[in-house]
């Protein structure tokens, strides 16, 4: 689903729910999102899986639009209802962004909440680590891109540096290390965020990216450090992105 966001005059970003295409967004002026952008890069396992997944529910009975909320698939969320994957990601989401806020206002205990489990091990390594809240899913955007996006974790490291995090809630094996169920888009999206920070914040260092992966099914947390040569590397993927995608759609 395409998102897109009209600028603002503080450098944040306003999403706009009643925006939904790229004709819009020309009457508008609104910018499309960073992952919007980021959805031109073709992906053949997810395409045939999601692909997959709409034909076995479309022949157990479901409607075309019970089978495009699934598409990406069901999990059980902690109260043992089953729920879809986005929806399941958008809670632990919202669970980390309150832990961490109450964790910038001073309290530093644990999490008891519902997704505990999946709050603790982050809130962990980012208190042990001497990182501090900036802010918690700030918007941030580009004209000369024309592009917008929403930052989950903007902090800073211990030397007082600026710092991007991004959370993702993906199945994970045991014997797999969480850390490595990370992809290029994940670095691209990060990547051009980032350099907007160090735009707007006029940096003469490019803030450091990490992906943090977080297990659906148990919680184990894994640290993706991306090196500045793959941070270059995908940014140079995203203008690629943005430039065909601003020249279809006439943006």
């Amino acid at each position: 689903m395409s998102h897109f966001y009209h600028p603002q005059k503080d450098g944040t970003a306003k999403l706009m729910s009643s925006i939904t295409s790229p004709a819009k967004a020309r009457k508008t002026g609104a910018l499309a999102s960073v992952t919007t952008m980021l959805g031109l890069i073709p992906s053949d396992f997810l395409s045939k899986w999601t692909r997959q997944q709409v034909f076995t529910m479309a022949k157990s009975g479901l409607t075309f639009e019970e089978c495009e909320e699934r598409r990406y698939g069901m999990r059980r969320d902690v109260d043992g209802r089953f729920v879809t994957s986005s929806s399941f990601g958008t809670s632990v989401h919202k669970a980390l962004e309150v832990h961490l806020e109450r964790m910038s206002d001073g309290d530093l205990s644990p999490n008891s909440g519902s997704y505990n489990a999946y709050v603790n091990p982050f809130s962990s390594w980012f208190k042990d680590g001497g990182y501090s809240l900036v802010a918690a899913e700030t918007t941030v955007f580009c004209l000369k891109r024309k592009t917008a996006g929403t930052i989950d974790v903007l902090a800073k490291d211990a030397s007082g540096d600026f710092v991007l995090l991004d959370f993702k809630t993906r199945a994970v094996r045991d014997d797999v290390k969480p850390e490595s169920k990370t992809y290029l888009k994940d670095c691209a999206q990060l990547a051009v965020e980032a350099e907007i920070v160090r735009e707007f914040h006029s940096l003469d260092y490019m803030p450091r990216i990490m992906s943090i992966v977080i297990a659906t099914d148990d919680g184990r947390t894994g640290i993706k450090r991306w090196k500045p040569d793959q941070a270059a590397f995908a940014l140079t993927v995203f203008d690629a992105c943005a430039n065909l995608y601003n020249t279809i759609n006439k943006l």
